[in-house]
């Protein structure tokens, strides 16, 4: 393909001096570069923060907005890429269109099809934009998106080489801080779930659980990545496991990417049928119980455990790096027959 100009907006995160660095934005970002593109990333949140002394994203979303046009009518980009953009409204893609009628337009979402909201907000920059990708493959959940026929396509949480650096595999369980972790909120039923796991593991389990579950606290930037290559195992738990309309196919949220990418053996839902797309790469539970003897089964047998963390760590990099996820992103918003994958891709 001859190099593209793209432009990515969304929230990387500058006030918070890129503690976020490993989203899904920076590592479509990445992907894009390797690939041989140029880009360029807009933090539409820092500038609407910036535009004004009061410092208010509301007082400044409006400059924001000019600010944006004027950059993408100098640099003139082949592709726009929107990311979660609230703060950009509707009359901002109109005149985006109007000014430049041939400028491909393309927006994704990470957030799970139950976050009702967040889906509106979603569906309505479909609305505007040529292609949509959401991390989910969940035709019947999707469809009630009501998005145009033939604009919906599902883009797997990529895994990016430079971000995702730990090979948690290779190292024998005794010699890791915990045989299993869970990092992350303890909202809705997560902590109900942690205390199953914690009430069923046989004494001498080295599990901890941290990242705001129990009032512990958020964890960010290297120290994160650096903590989740700390466990043996890690179970992908859902906000809420007994809910089956949380629970959508190849839907998780990007955790499965970072534990996947630092080769630790992953724990998930059997509901979302994520083996799908990571085959034997994952170990898939049907219940709290179940998952509790898979825990308990690699804890017994870390070859079995090390084995499955460098498949799920191939598989992971090789299927679904940021390279190849951008590259069918690019692809299918400018309109061309995007690349053999391993996954569906119109999902509506």
């Amino acid at each position: 393909m001859t190099p593209k100009r793209i432009l990515i907006v969304a929230n990387f995160g500058r006030r918070d001096l890129f503690r976020r660095y490993f989203n899904t934005e920076s590592k479509l970002a990445n992907g894009f570069i390797r690939a041989g593109h140029q880009v360029l990333c807009f933090s539409d949140r820092d500038h609407a923060r910036e535009a004004t002394i009061f410092r208010t994203q509301k007082l400044g979303r409006k400059r924001m907005m000019a600010q944006l046009l004027e950059l993408i009518g100098h640099y003139r980009p082949h592709l726009v890429l929107f990311g979660h953009c609230d703060l950009i409204d509707d009359a901002f893609y109109e005149r985006l269109r109007a000014a430049e009628p041939s400028l491909k337009l393309a927006t994704f979402c990470v957030d799970a099809l139950f976050r009702r909201e967040a889906m509106e907000r979603f569906a309505n920059r479909a609305r505007h934009v040529d292609a949509a990708f959401i991390t989910s493959a969940d035709r019947e959940k999707a469809s009630r998106l009501g998005i145009a026929p033939g604009r919906l396509f599902f883009m797997p949480n990529p895994v990016d080489s430079g971000m995702e650096t730990a090979r948690v595999f290779d190292i024998a369980r005794q010699d890791l801080t915990f045989d299993g972790q869970f990092l992350g909120t303890g909202i809705d039923k997560r902590e109900e779930q942690i205390d199953s796991i914690r009430q069923g593991l046989p004494d001498g389990y080295r599990f901890a659980a941290g990242g705001k579950a129990f009032g512990t606290q958020r964890i960010d930037s290297t120290e994160f990545m650096q903590r989740l290559a700390d466990g043996a195992v890690c179970p992908n738990l859902p906000l809420d496991d007994k809910a089956t309309d949380q629970l959508a196919y190849l839907y998780s949220s990007d955790r499965l990417a970072q534990t996947l990418g630092q080769g630790v053996t992953t724990l998930t839902t059997a509901e979302s049928r994520l083996s799908d797309l990571y085959e034997d790469g994952i170990v898939e539970y049907r219940s709290r119980e179940d998952l509790v003897s898979h825990m308990i089964d690699l804890y017994a047998d870390d070859d079995k455990r090390r084995r499955i963390g460098a498949l799920g760590h191939r598989i992971a990099h090789d299927r679904t790096g940021a390279s190849r996820v951008a590259d069918y992103v690019l692809r299918l918003s400018l309109g061309e027959t995007p690349p053999d994958v391993h996954w569906p891709t119109g999902i509506n």
